[in-house]
C-alpha cells in the first residue's frame, strides 16, 4: 500500500527523511526511529549539563576548603577584623621556617582554587589578596568569601536537583519511545511472518 505521511508543513517528510514514497508501516517506523534519535540527543545534552554543574560544584568546594584551611589558622577568639599577621598564627612571616612554607602553599592553593572556581579574589565585600599577599587579609574577609561560595553551591545544588528530575523524565520518555519502536518492529515482523506462513 502507498499511504504518504504528511509532515507539519504539508510535505511528506520528517527531518531529512522523505516519507512520501514509503508504505504506512515503514513510515511509522521511521518516524518513531527519528523520535528516539531526537530524545537521545536531548538526553545527552541534559547529561552534559548535569556533569558541567557537578564540575562547577566540585571546584567551588575546593575553593571553600582552601579558605576554611586558612580560617582555621587564626587563634581562637580572634574577631573578624583581625588580620592574618595578627591572628596568633605560629611562625607567620618567618621566612624559611617549615610553617611559613606551609602557609605560602596554602595561600597559593587558595588563590588557584578561587580562580578555577571562577571566584574573584577581591570584591566590595571581601579582600583575599592585599598588597600582593594575605598577611593583611582579615578573618572576616575569609569568612565572607566562604559564605559567598556556600550560597553559590546551594544555588547550583538546587538547580542540580531540578536537572536530575528533568533528566529522569527525559530518560523515561526515551525508554518509552524505544520500547514503542521495538514493539512496532516486532509486530511488523510477526505480521509478515504470518502472511508468509499463510501463503505456503
Amino acid at each position: 500500500m502507498s499511504n504518504p505521511v504528511g509532515g507539519a508543513n504539508g510535505a511528506g517528510s520528517i527531518g531529512q527523511i522523505d516519507l512520501s514514497t514509503m508504505d504506512l508501516e515503514t513510515a511509522l517506523m521511521m518516524v518513531q526511529g527519528e523520535r528516539v534519535k531526537l530524545l537521545d540527543a536531548q538526553l545527552q545534552n541534559q547529561i552534559n549539563e548535569v556533569q558541567k554543574r557537578n564540575t562547577e560544584i566540585a571546584k567551588l568546594n575546593d575553593a571553600m576548603n582552601s579558605l576554611n584551611a586558612l580560617a582555621g589558622l587564626f587563634k581562637s577568639g580572634k574577631d573578624g577584623a583581625t588580620k592574618m599577621k595578627d591572628g596568633g598564627i605560629p611562625d607567620w612571616n618567618k621566612a624559611g621556617t617549615e610553617n611559613d612554607n606551609r602557609y605560602n602553599q596554602m595561600r597559593d592553593a587558595m588563590w588557584t582554587a578561587m580562580g578555577e572556581a571562577g571566584m574573584d579574589l577581591n570584591t566590595d565585600k571581601y579582600q583575599l589578596k592585599v598588597n600582593g599577599g594575605v598577611s593583611d587579609v582579615t578573618k572576616g574577609s575569609i569568612e565572607t568569601a566562604i559564605q559567598a561560595i556556600k550560597n553559590k553551591v546551594d544555588a547550583l545544588s538546587n538547580t542540580q536537583q531540578m536537572d536530575m528530575t528533568r533528566l529522569q523524565g527525559m530518560t523515561n520518555k526515551r525508554n518509552e519511545a524505544f520500547d514503542v519502536m521495538t514493539n512496532f518492529i516486532k509486530k511488523m515482523q510477526d505480521s509478515r511472518s504470518s502472511i508468509i506462513g499463510n501463503m505456503r
